[in-house]
């Protein structure tokens, strides 16, 4: 099974898992009440958030790409917080410092996940790199040696 097919199926298993229990809370309040369209919402965001924030950390593919997963992983979360606030009613003062702290640990993780590497960087940009003229340079002095 490849990669990109566990992260689906995991992230179709959330979805499923959310929508059962919402279904389950609905239609069977004594023992599932609890469980309402925020808690949904929780379980959903935030299950899908950690799928993208370890797509980003752990596969082979562009570092713009791996920095955009993480940042819409960040943000599932965050949308995640979102739900968690109106499923048990957290203080108003606490949810920006918690959204803060969200995305600084998103920036930490797109600087670990690319090792800091620009998304335009280059041939140029590495030890050894030598530009057309110089090239041409080393490919007329052979051929004078010859």
């Amino acid at each position: 099974m490849s990669k990109n097919m566990l992260y689906k199926l995991l992230g179709a298993l959330v979805v499923l898992a959310a929508v059962v229990l919402w279904l389950l809370g609905v239609l069977m309040p004594e023992s599932f009440g609890f469980f309402n369209l925020a808690w949904a919402g929780v379980l959903l965001c935030g299950g899908l958030g950690v799928i993208m924030l370890i797509q980003g950390l752990f596969q082979k593919n562009i570092s713009t790409i791996k920095k955009l997963k993480i940042w819409f992983g960040a943000g599932l979360l965050i949308g995640a917080l979102l739900c968690l606030v109106s499923a048990i009613a957290l203080p108003g003062s606490i949810i920006l410092p918690i959204i803060a702290i969200i995305l600084a640990f998103g920036l930490v993780l797109t600087i670990f996940a690319t090792g800091g590497a620009r998304w335009d960087e280059g041939d140029n940009g590495k030890a050894g790199y030598k530009n057309y003229h110089e090239r041409k340079a080393e490919e007329e002095k052979q051929q004078n040696q010859d």
